[in-house]
């Protein structure tokens, strides 16, 4: 009879977890899918939008390197655009710069720039990028460096991090590697593409599709200016603007 009970009891623990997981779900599909999601960021997301607009030009003509329309390319960044703040990050990659300048991202790794890229981001692109595209587009990238040493290298790399423009030519060259590595994935339709990329853009092109699917589905991206401890999921911001201005 307690061995009855007891596996009734468990079974009634397991529905409980799932009542509480599809809830929980619900409610994220929900708040995702709101048209009034984006007033949880308040003048964030128009302050991000219209610095995205003022480089349209640019989008436009990087994006017929990468082959993705310009809002396309905006959505992926559009999240790190909204956290973006000028001073704190001018001052955290001074204080930084020389520590990898000399040491390299294993002593300093940090986010710079309006796309709040970070060298050991940069760094894995170049590389993914000389082994995955072809020589004709590596060249018109313009990746490569002119010196072969390493702290003169990584002094380069971040200069051209805190260039808006360079930003741009980083992000045109991700989405041309995740156009080679994702050549042979399926996508139902551009929205669900993009959120794929934005996911890996957050997460980093060099894990594994189990774990890029996980951070689709998992609110683990912090706006952090006046929003201490709220978290959210940065594929869903993306997507929001994405729909937001398709």
């Amino acid at each position: 009879m307690f061995t009855s009970v007891k596996k009734y009891y468990k079974l009634l623990t397991v529905a409980a977890g799932c009542a509480v997981l599809l809830s929980a779900f619900v409610l994220a599909k929900k708040q995702y899918s709101n048209p009034d999601f984006g007033k949880t960021f308040g003048t964030k997301a128009a302050t991000a939008q219209q610095k995205l607009q003022t480089m349209n030009n640019s989008f436009e003509l990087c994006g017929s390197i990468c082959r993705s329309s310009k809002l396309f390319m905006q959505s992926i960044v559009f999240p790190e655009v909204m956290r973006f703040n000028e001073l704190k990050d001018d001052i955290e990659t001074e204080s930084l710069r020389t520590l990898y300048v000399q040491f390299g991202k294993d002593y300093a790794d940090f986010s710079v720039g309006l796309f709040q890229m970070k060298p050991s981001f940069a760094e894995l692109l170049e590389l993914n990028a000389k082994r995955l595209l072809t020589d004709s587009m590596y060249h018109e990238l313009q990746l490569n460096y002119q010196s072969s040493d390493a702290a003169t290298i990584r002094s380069e790399r971040i200069k051209r991090l805190q260039d808006a423009d360079w930003q741009l030519i980083y992000l045109t060259a991700f989405i041309c590697v995740c156009n080679e590595l994702y050549k042979h994935k399926t996508f139902n339709n551009e929205t669900e593409k993009m959120q794929w990329y934005a996911a890996v853009y957050n997460s980093g092109f060099d894990k594994a599709d189990r774990y890029i699917t996980k951070k689709i589905t998992e609110e683990n991206f912090y706006l952090q200016q006046g929003m201490p401890g709220k978290k959210f999921r940065y594929a869903a911001v993306a997507k929001w603007f994405y729909l937001t201005n398709f």
